[in-house]
């Protein structure tokens, strides 16, 4: 029901998510991943971005995640937008049972769950489904395992599908924070004798290859993009690392959470300086709880949980943390992560759990106890209450440039009635003898803790009418027929619609929508069917990055290169919002160049100088020479006859041996054929492909065959067979309850 009372409107399909990373990247994949699959084809490749790019293999894509199929079946963008909302209650829905696991307070439980299902970092990552779907199974995960751990047989079968499901989300980070998690409990759980040691290791080891194989078929391809991609164990690192962290003063914000925040063109608070995350606020009840059983309970788990807590908060400062760069050393994995920030996801998780044991431990004591422990509780909420007075005081004296001090003031004054009232509520209930008046007072408190959230700050994931995601919305405007289809030209925006589509935005989210589409702005191309010479990818290729840099981050015009790529539409000088034709652009396939070998560096020079004649000079890499005999050949003729994303077939026709040059990104999966038989497919003009044909007429096919992706889809179907295997065995046998 707080779900319905958030999103009336994209629940009854009027309005959708479009704010951020969701309209820019992620329903423009999710489209592309549904056309892909209604036209029977697996999405490995995109060709309408970068001059062609991997896709499934970029993991977040949730290409090979179960729970996409509701919004490849159902009618989009509602059914892209269920299933964002789905995973919010989800992960509510996780954290309860795991509340109620951890503590048999059902009430308790009740509160972590609408704290974990509804707070700032959840709301927000509406606009990155793979992050919200990864943190929506973490609490299932922990209780999966733990079942597991203690009886064996089948759950092991059942945490291995767990584990698979969050795998298979992409949320990279999450699912990092998940198993350094599931490590530590397993190293609480050895040390504690709770299981027998060698049981634990087993299971531990069997449910992680499980998973591991299970998620193959995705992870498998995932990693061998990475190994050819722009990230490295050092990419997270410097400046990357310093505008995705949280700053020293950030922490305040799960306290005071507009402190040191300024609005966006769009009209959200954002942190200054981190450009990720706007808010992972809890909510004040919920800290408060946290902070009092931090305060009062004595126990594994609440040790566990404040160490989690001071971990992920000192991780998601970043380098300036100092934790964050040892840690880098000892797992290198860490070097991959742009934004620090990410580890409040383990602090969400960590203040949820926590507030509940907080919750429990108040309702758990005699009587005779119960007002010692309600008086510290309430100087913890006047202490709480204090603070927040002198947070408001130092924005008052030492504001940041755009810092709203009356909304600050405004906020603390509704975040004071907040906790005040959560604890009156509760209070009030816990002296109820009528059952029916207890539950209708613990309804109320767990309206406030969502309440809390829902007014800390303006709409973190603002929508627009579902009309403005309509496809091919762009093309009918500019009544672009054929063109721009892959396979026939590409579109480039200018340096200046780049760096303002970039740094500026409309708060009218709607018209914003719309132009944003117009300039073609990153992903947003997906949405038309326009093939284009940039995308945003988390992952790129070596290569294309190299030339992407260089065509948005100097002046240089690169007519040449423009030709080659096929550059048939450019933005307009005067109109960012509207387009201009070439007609010296070349088709996607050409032949007869002359080839000149060289090594990268120079290759990348000179595609880049005005002198770069694509029609007629091709340049190879130096280990090509002595293996091509081409020379020029003016008259030789390539003509495609079919593209498709994963398949070009090239009729060509020489007097002579004669190269033939394919303007798409180079990657290995790609090979070419001869007449049926395989022949060199070399890296050309720096980042592209060319090959060499004989004399006469032939027919030339490329093919996109992701061997690494077959060798990963069959450990997946054995993985498979194993976990049936295995769940028939113990089928047979009764499962052994262990005690802790």
């Amino acid at each position: 029901m707080l779900f319905l009372v958030c999103f009336p409107s994209v629940v009854l399909g009027l309005e959708a998510f479009v704010y951020g990373d969701m309209g820019q990247y992620a329903y423009p994949l999710a489209l592309f991943h549904r056309e892909s699959f209604w036209h029977g084809q697996i999405p490995l490749w995109n060709p309408l971005s970068s001059c062609g790019i991997p896709f499934l293999a970029q993991w977040n894509t949730l290409t090979c995640y179960p729970g996409s199929l509701i919004y490849l079946l159902l009618p989009m963008p509602w059914s892209y937008d269920v299933f964002c909302l789905g995973h919010m209650f989800f992960a509510a829905v996780g954290m309860y049972f795991l509340a109620v696991r951890w503590t048999n307070d059902r009430f308790a439980a009740a509160l972590a769950g609408t704290a974990f299902g509804f707070n700032g970092l959840i709301w927000q990552s509406i606009m990155y489904p793979q992050f919200l779907a990864a943190l929506a199974w973490l609490p299932w995960m922990i209780i999966a395992m733990e079942k597991a751990w203690k009886e064996g047989a089948r759950m092991i079968v059942w945490a291995a599908l767990a584990g698979a499901m969050q795998m298979l989300s992409g949320g990279v980070e999450v699912i990092i924070q998940t198993w350094l998690i599931l490590g530590a409990m397993c190293a609480v759980q050895f040390f504690q004798r709770g299981v027998p040691r060698g049981r634990l290791i087993v299971r531990t080891i069997v449910i992680g290859l499980l998973v591991a194989g299970l998620s193959s078929f995705q992870i498998f391809p995932f990693l061998d993009l990475l190994e050819h991609s722009q990230r490295s164990s050092g990419y997270g690192s410097g400046e990357m690392a310093n505008v995705g962290a949280m700053s020293f003063w950030g922490i305040i914000n799960f306290l005071v959470p507009l402190f040191h925040c300024v609005r966006n063109s769009r009209g959200i608070f954002v942190q200054a300086g981190q450009e990720w995350l706007s808010s992972y606020y809890v909510g004040i009840g919920t800290l408060a709880f946290a902070l009092f059983a931090l305060w009062r309970v004595r126990n594994v788990r609440v040790w566990f949980l404040a160490g989690l807590t001071l971990f992920s908060l000192v991780m998601a400062l970043g380098e300036p943390g100092l934790v964050y760069g040892v840690a880098k050393k000892i797992i290198p994995i860490f070097g991959f992560i742009r934004f620090p920030v990410k580890f409040v996801a383990s602090t969400t998780f960590s203040l949820s759990l926590l507030a509940a044991i907080g919750v429990s431990r108040l309702r758990d004591v005699p009587p005779e106890l119960q007002p010692r422990e309600w008086s510290k509780a309430k100087r913890l909420v006047l202490a709480l209450i204090g603070l927040m007075v002198v947070v408001l005081v130092i924005a008052w004296v030492h504001p940041l440039p755009g810092e709203e001090l009356p909304a600050i003031a405004g906020n603390v004054g509704v975040r004071i009635v907040m906790i005040l009232s959560l604890m009156g509520v509760i209070g009030v209930s816990w002296r109820k003898t009528d059952r029916k008046l207890q539950r209708l007072f613990q309804c109320a408190a767990v309206v406030l803790i969502w309440f809390d959230v829902f007014t800390h700050t303006s709409n973190l994931s603002p929508t627009a009418p579902s009309v403005v995601l309509q496809p091919d919305l762009v093309r009918s405007f500019f009544s672009w027929n054929n063109e721009l289809r892959p396979g026939t030209s590409r579109a480039l925006e200018s340096q200046d619609s780049f760096w303002k589509m970039l740094s500026t935005g409309s708060a009218d989210l709607g018209t914003d929508t719309v132009f944003r589409r117009r300039a073609l702005s990153l992903d947003f191309n997906l949405l038309d069917h326009v093939a284009k010479f940039d995308g945003f990818y988390p992952l790129d290729l070596k290569d294309h990055i190299e030339i992407f840099k260089r065509v948005f981050f100097t002046t240089n015009a690169a007519p040449g290169l423009k030709n080659f790529l096929g550059v048939s539409h450019v933005s307009n000088p005067t109109n960012i919002f509207d387009w201009v034709t070439r007609d010296s652009f070349l088709p996607l396939v050409t032949a007869g160049q002359k080839p000149l070998f060289v090594d990268e560096t120079d290759a990348l020079q000179a595609i880049f100088t005005d002198s770069f004649d694509p029609v007629h000079t091709v340049y190879l890499p130096t280990e090509a020479s002595g293996r091509v005999h081409a020379v020029g050949q003016p008259d030789a003729k390539a003509v495609l006859t079919r593209f498709s994303n994963q398949r070009l077939k090239i009729q060509t026709e020489s007097a002579a041996p004669a190269m033939v040059t394919i303007a798409q990104t180079f990657y290995h999966p790609w090979h070419a054929y001869v007449d049926g038989h395989r022949v060199e497919l070399w890296r050309a003009n720096y980042g592209f492909q060319a090959l060499e044909v004989p004399p006469g007429k032939h027919l030339v096919e490329l093919r996109y065959e992701d061997t690494v992706f077959l060798g990963g889809v069959v450990v997946s179907l054995l993985s498979a067979f194993a976990c049936v295997a295995m769940w028939l065995f113990w089928r047979r046998k009764p499962m052994v309850e262990h005690s802790v």
